[in-house]
């Protein structure tokens, strides 16, 4: 059973605020991911700034920005190699954002891929990343947990699997595979063409889209298939610069 820490380290959203959360989190994976992608339950407890989380557990931290992340020392993985995700309250205020949704989006992408390394082929043989809130992640697709307005995400019928039927994101906004709804994104990898960003209308004009955002999610997987195409160039080709295409 992962035990997630919830840390708070931003100066933009007060202890209580987060605490008040943590029942959402919980219910979200334990229930609603847990029975549409089988993922482990998890526990959540609170831990107050200056203290040290318990040996073990996977983390959770508010953080104001990217740069407070890299004076905090805080990387691709805690202290002990295991995952983290990283909330960045003041970027999601400045985009006008729910701080909930933020932080249950990177929540539940680390429980279904903790390692940043999933990706599911389709049948024209592109990758896509496997992240579960991006293609339906904007406020308005979110459903409410005991007052905590929380991420929409998308199930395993999302990736286009030969059987594939019904339910697409839990809250059935999107109706066919790969589908990007306005204010989602969604990358996919080209083994001729590199990383391209597929975007809704919407996300062409929001921030935290638009630009990967350095220790965001977006970023350090982009970073780690840029570091693996690298040591394998002659078999993968030459990577180019991914690109935005607007699928509105």
């Amino acid at each position: 059973m992962p035990q997630i820490a919830v840390i708070n380290e931003s100066t933009a959203i007060a202890d209580a605020a987060v605490q008040n959360m943590l029942p959402a989190f919980t219910q979200q994976w334990n229930s609603d991911l847990r029975t549409v992608w089988g993922v482990d339950e998890a526990s959540f407890a609170f831990v107050p700034s200056g203290q040290q989380p318990a040996a073990g557990t996977w983390w959770m931290v508010f953080l104001d920005d990217s740069d407070q992340a890299g004076a905090l020392a805080y990387h691709d993985l805690t202290s002990e190699g295991l995952p983290i995700s990283k909330v960045f309250v003041k970027t999601i205020l400045a985009d006008n954002a729910s701080v909930s949704v933020g932080a249950t989006h990177e929540m539940c992408e680390m429980a279904v891929d903790p390692w940043l390394n999933s990706a599911y082929q389709d049948l024209k043989g592109i990758f896509w990343a496997g992240e579960v809130c991006d293609p339906v992640e904007d406020d308005q697709y979110g459903y409410e947990i005991g007052g905590v307005l929380v991420t929409d995400f998308v199930t395993p019928n999302w990736f286009g699997h030969q059987h594939a039927q019904t339910q697409i994101d839990l809250k059935n906004h999107a109706v066919a595979a790969f589908e990007v709804l306005s204010g989602g994104y969604a990358q996919k990898f080209d083994p001729q063409q590199g990383w391209e960003q597929v975007t809704g209308s919407k996300a062409m004009h929001s921030k935290m889209a638009a630009n990967a955002v350095k220790g965001s999610r977006r970023e350090r997987r982009m970073r780690q298939w840029k570091s693996r195409l690298e040591r394998s160039a002659p078999t993968w080709g030459r990577r180019r610069r991914h690109t935005q295409k607007d699928e509105a």
